[in-house]
């Protein structure tokens, strides 16, 4: 087992856990999670389904691979999070400490895009002083006509870090980016975020 020293968290929000685990730009998911306290008083797990490497989205610094979870009992104990990260042998080991999110209404973000073959990669990153819990991230030149729901709130971008959303599309300097701003489950909004290329 290698145990990790770089970034992560654990983020209660929204009634569950949210997890970001260090992995690699390179990893499209983390499977086999399990997490506890250090006195194994519980134990919870997640197989988070396989990644499609088309739809990447992760957090900076240390690439941290967002996993929602069930929380366990109310100690607000570090807890050790042992993980897989696809075509490496041997697993992982972090230990974490719960930080309790409310969702922030609005958010200080900026952006910058630039193309990765046939994909687009958007760089948000937040310059407010709280966490903001975000889903998809859109590179368009108009407002998206759909639902901001999308799959749901996906990553949390803790103040000063950056959500990395890349995904096949098409980018010019007329775009802007527009986030997916939730302020619960299935509460959200859409928000343009002015964007360098």
């Amino acid at each position: 087992m290698i145990a990790l020293l770089a970034a992560g968290h654990i983020f209660v929000t929204l009634g569950k856990l949210l997890l970001l685990l260090p992995a690699t730009e390179k990893t499209c998911a983390v499977q086999q999670v399990r997490y506890g306290p250090k006195d194994r008083s519980w134990e919870r797990g997640a197989n988070p389904p396989g990644g499609d490497c088309q739809f990447q989205q992760f957090v900076e610094p240390g690439a941290q691979e967002p996993i929602w979870g069930d929380p366990g009992s109310d100690t607000k104990a570090d807890l050790e999070v042992v993980y897989q990260v696809p075509g490496e042998g041997e697993p992982k080991l972090v230990t974490l400490k719960e930080e309790p999110l409310e969702p922030a209404e609005t958010a200080k973000l900026s952006a910058r895009a630039k193309k990765v073959k046939s994909r687009v990669r958007v760089e948000v990153q937040n310059a407010g002083d709280a966490a903001v819990l975000a889903g998809d991230v859109i590179a368009s030149r108009t407002k998206p006509h759909d639902s901001c729901q999308g799959n749901g709130p996906t990553a949390a971008i803790p103040p000063g870090e950056t959500l990395v959303d890349i995904r096949p599309g098409l980018l010019s300097p007329s775009m802007k980016a527009y986030v997916a701003v939730f302020t619960g489950e299935k509460s959200c909004h859409w928000l343009e975020v002015p964007m360098h290329h």
